[in-house]
């Protein structure tokens, strides 16, 4: 090639003395001159622009260590593949969390881009401007001595994709602490255990979210690519065994005795036993002043209940009927035992009445003036807890004793008393009224018998006394009147009879008949 050159170079240096001396002397020669010239220069051009036209890149070209001399573009672009894949093969993080869990940040995370383009586009440039010669001797240095070029990568972190996700996961460990509480013990008032055993609660659990992400938008921003431990730490409840223990004492307590004639029937202490049952450990909310609708906080002794029938196993026992002139059994009959025992437990403890009626006569398991009667359907016994504390209730029959027994538990009384006396007075007695004599068609003269025997009213007023340390606290305060009814004698007659002149002889009295 070297020859070629030479021999080219010599021909046009010696065209061009011709050429001089033909012009010297007249130019004789001159046209036939002029058209060698132009073969010459043709010629030269030629060589050039085969030189630019290959559409390779040149000798000795690398780009990052990849010799890409002799191939096209397209053919360099995919041999780089592998030298762009090496250039980011760490990008990206693991986020551990939890018990050995892991979030994977891959490169989805990421906006990557190379200057693969530029830099290939730069290279095959190499030699593309200049004269011939200026070319083949760039060429030549170019295969003889190389030109590298770099490819540089650009990663930049999808910042809001990584927080945004990283804060899920962190959101996911989040564990409420569940604060320390008063668990009641229905079954102590069997076993004389405690009334009350204490939940110390569970530790919650919060992970440290933020600076798991502030790590790795650090490091995403040095491409210190890696792992990222997302730490945490745990929530202490707010309310602790230490702080509950002793917020909850015995507020008061009321027993009455079933130790006597039909109060002891089997089936009514069978009754009073199932009530009892029902009654003990109920947990009485006070009243949520964010939510007025809401009536948890009310006790209902008929909704405690349900209603009493023998389908629903309760036995057959004496109940007030015809307004307490007389007896009866239906079922469930002496639960108003504990409605009543209930009742002055309830007001020993402070507690808000909300709806309370007496029997409509006198029952001898609790003093005048101080029972509380329920009827399935018609009348309730309710009361409030009109603390700020849960309100506790315990309730069962000691048999060995024969009582029915009630306890009121929650927070302490105020400062200002320690104690609450139930009691109440006679008002006023109401005599029964004249006889009445009721003819009846199912009787024939001269067969009578005594309905009810005459009975006398009375008006009894409650109150309850405030003490401190054994001493009144202020006046007494009403809390209800209590009216027991008064009956006449009444007497059941045959159809026809006339006071004035018939007689009724005692040899015919019989017994009233049973329904």
């Amino acid at each position: 090639m070297k020859k070629i050159l030479k021999i080219v170079v010599s021909a046009v240096l010696s065209v061009a003395a011709i050429i001089l001396i033909s012009r010297f002397v007249g130019g004789v020669y001159a046209d036939g001159i002029d058209s060698f010239e132009k073969n010459i220069n043709s010629e030269v051009e030629a060589k050039r622009a085969e030189l630019l036209e290959t559409g390779v890149f040149r000798e000795g070209v690398s780009v990052s260590g990849v010799a890409i001399g002799g191939m096209t573009y397209e053919e360099a672009k995919r041999a780089l593949i592998p030298v762009e894949e090496s250039m980011i093969k760490d990008v990206g993080f693991t986020v551990v969390y939890g018990d050995g869990q892991q979030l994977v940040i891959d490169r989805s995370y990421f906006d990557i881009s190379y200057d693969t383009e530029d830099v290939l586009g730069e290279a095959i440039m190499l030699a593309s401007d200049g004269e011939y010669e200026e070319l083949r001797q760039e060429i030549d240095d170019i295969a003889a001595n190389g030109r590298a070029y770099t490819i540089s990568c650009i990663v930049s972190a999808k910042e809001d994709a990584i927080e945004e996700d990283v804060r899920t996961v962190g959101d996911s460990l989040f564990v409420e602490p569940v604060n320390a509480s008063i668990i009641p013990n229905p079954d102590s008032v069997y076993d004389d255990s405690d009334r009350f055993t204490y939940d110390p609660g569970v530790n919650g659990y919060i992970a440290k979210t933020d600076e798991a992400i502030d790590e790795i938008i650090s490091r995403a921003r040095s491409h210190a690519y890696g792992t990222v431990y997302m730490e945490g730490m745990e929530i202490e409840p707010e309310i602790k065994v230490e702080d509950i223990e002793g917020s909850v004492v015995f507020r008061a307590g009321y027993k009455s005795s079933y130790n006597s004639g039909a109060y002891a029937r089997p089936s009514r202490v069978f009754n009073i036993i199932k009530a009892c049952g029902l009654v003990n450990g109920t947990v009485l909310p006070p009243k949520d002043p964010d939510d007025p609708d809401n009536k948890d906080y009310i006790f209902s002794c008929e909704a405690t209940l349900g209603p009493r029938t023998e389908a629903l196993g309760w036995q057959l026992a004496p109940g007030f009927i015809d307004g307490g002139a007389g007896s009866k059994d239906s079922p469930g009959g002496g639960v108003c035992h504990v409605s009543s025992t209930l009742y002055n437990a309830v007001i020993c403890s402070d507690l808000k009445i909300v709806y309370r009626i007496n029997h409509s006569a006198h029952v001898g398991y609790v003093p005048w003036g101080q029972d509380a009667t329920i009827d399935t359907g018609k009348i309730d016994f309710k009361f409030a807890n009109n603390t700020n504390s849960n309100i506790y209730v315990f309730m069962w029959v000691d048999q060995s004793k024969k009582l029915v027994c009630a306890e009121i538990w929650g927070e302490p009384f105020p400062e200002r008393f320690d104690e609450i006396r139930f009691y109440a007075e006679l008002v006023e007695e109401i005599p029964p009224t004249a006889t009445q004599y009721i003819q009846d068609s199912k009787l024939r003269a001269p067969y009578w018998y005594v309905a009810n025997k005459a009975k006398t009213g009375y008006k009894y007023q409650s109150y309850k006394q405030y003490y401190k340390h054994n001493r009144p606290v202020g006046e007494p305060i009403p809390v209800a009147l209590s009216t027991y009814n008064m009956h006449p004698m009444r007497i059941h007659v045959w159809k026809g009879y006339d006071a004035s002149v018939d007689v009724l002889d005692p040899a015919y009295k019989i017994d009233p008949p049973e329904d």
